[in-house]
């Protein structure tokens, strides 16, 4: 059998959150129901985070950061916005 190069995989924004996010709810033993009462928004909103459909806002990935005991900066950079330290 002959292996060559991996092809490069096309990661998205989305996808990397999608993919933080949803291990560190896990990690965290959260279900969508206790996150969204913690950042006091919808299921659905929740939902589209873990799907990737969406992104959340600014503040509430600061909010991540603490209850999921990281920095803002990470949460920040994987949800697609820009950190300058």
């Amino acid at each position: 059998m002959t292996l060559g190069r991996p092809k490069s995989i096309n990661v998205t924004v989305e996808m990397s959150f999608r993919l933080w996010f949803g291990e560190s709810l896990v990690d965290h033993d959260l279900t969508v129901t206790a996150l969204s009462h913690s950042l006091n928004v919808f299921d659905g909103e929740i939902e589209d985070w873990l799907a990737g459909r969406s992104l959340p806002a600014a503040p509430q990935c600061v909010l991540l950061a603490e209850l999921f005991e990281t920095s803002p900066s990470v949460v920040l950079r994987l949800a697609g916005y820009t950190v300058i330290d």
